[in-house]
């Protein structure tokens, strides 16, 4: 009897080397938003050139600028309710891949909606409507001007912006257009106001006047967006995942730990000469078993929808996302850094046993 339980135990040690020796890991090189971190003082903002386009009579646009009163009586409550980077409030609505957004809310005005499930209006585009489509109908602009009060602002739209981010000027609301660069169609549609357009400068950003700036989070608050940024980038990469017809990801608790300590560790790294070290180190050192795992990282977007929104027009990036072998993921993210993780495993999400 000792002498099989002895063999047990050796044999179940050998397994667990087997393991940790042959489980394959990718860890993708970080991916630094193409935008500068800072706008420029500049000649801002000249009179456009063209007269203003009306804003869409129908629509998610016609949201932004209202109070909370229409968005509920269209779309009722929201699922969540939780804090961003920039002082607004995030109206998450996750009900379904097909219909989810989220309205950012401040002062209870909609300043901005995000809408990704395919089933949402937001005329006059179309989620998965072909890109070539959008360059035929509408007026693109290399250089978009905004106007508040008496400063002025100048938007730079680069050769790529152009082709996975345009900005459509209209009357008294801005549209960014987010393309499928691979797939040439539109991924998701944001309706902003002027000011948090500047707030967010989602792109290279020169100015005349006053440049408008978020107050500083207190730790709580921030570690609070930091979490709710998590949570909104393992949903949409399930909204796109199933837009290719691909199973939904699992959120592993088990895992973010990890996930968290990694886009610490990266933050941590751009202000020293410290790496983030290798992830199967770490998931040994936590008992995770798995059979394949990677990671994305990226710094410096906007917010959660930019940084999936980058991954996905990243080629290498793009495949963690859409790699149908993985069934967990996990996210962390601090302060504008985040750190995604993804996983086969047989056992329950969660579990480390």
């Amino acid at each position: 009897m000792k002498f099989t339980l002895r063999l047990i135990a050796v044999l179940a040690a050998i397994t667990a080397v087997f393991l940790f020796t042959t489980q394959g890991t990718k860890e993708n090189e970080p991916l630094i938003s193409p935008v500068p971190n800072s706008a420029m003082p500049g000649e801002g903002a000249s009179p456009s050139g063209y007269e203003t386009v009306s804003r869409p009579e129908s629509g998610l646009s016609v949201l932004v600028g209202e109070g909370t009163e229409k968005l509920t009586e269209e779309f009722g409550r929201p699922d969540r309710i939780e804090p961003s980077m920039y002082g607004y409030e995030w109206w998450v609505y996750n009900r379904s891949e097909n219909t989810y957004m989220m309205a950012g809310v401040q002062d209870g005005t909609v300043n901005q909606v995000y809408a990704a499930g395919v089933d949402l209006d937001v005329s006059p585009f179309s989620i998965r409507e072909p890109m070539e489509e959008i360059y035929r109908y509408t007026i693109i602009e290399p250089e978009v001007s905004v106007e508040i009060g008496t400063s002025r602002y100048l938007f730079s739209l680069n050769g790529d912006d152009l082709e996975e981010r345009l900005l459509v000027a209209y009357d008294g609301v801005y549209a960014q257009v987010y393309a499928d660069r691979e797939e040439g169609e539109v991924m998701a549609v944001r309706f902003v106001t002027p000011r948090v357009l500047v707030l967010h400068q989602p792109y290279e950003m020169t100015y005349e006047g006053h440049l408008i700036a978020t107050e500083p989070l207190s730790s709580a608050v921030q570690i609070a967006a930091d979490r709710a940024a998590e949570q909104q980038v393992m949903e949409l990469t399930n909204v796109f995942r199933q837009r290719y017809e691909l199973l939904p990801l699992k959120a592993d608790a088990g895992v973010a730990v990890i996930a968290r300590e990694r886009a610490a560790d990266a933050a941590r790294s751009s202000r020293s000469e410290e790496g983030v070290g290798p992830l199967s180190d770490q998931l040994k050192l936590a008992g995770i078993n798995y059979s394949e795992a990677g990671e994305n990282i990226a710094a410096d977007y906007v917010d959660s929808a930019a940084t999936v929104h980058g991954w996905i027009n990243s080629t290498e990036h793009r495949e963690l996302i859409f790699d149908r072998k993985y069934n967990r993921q996990a996210a962390g993210v601090s302060n504008k850094v985040y750190s995604h993780l993804f996983l086969n495993r047989k056992e329950p999400a969660g579990s480390s046993e």
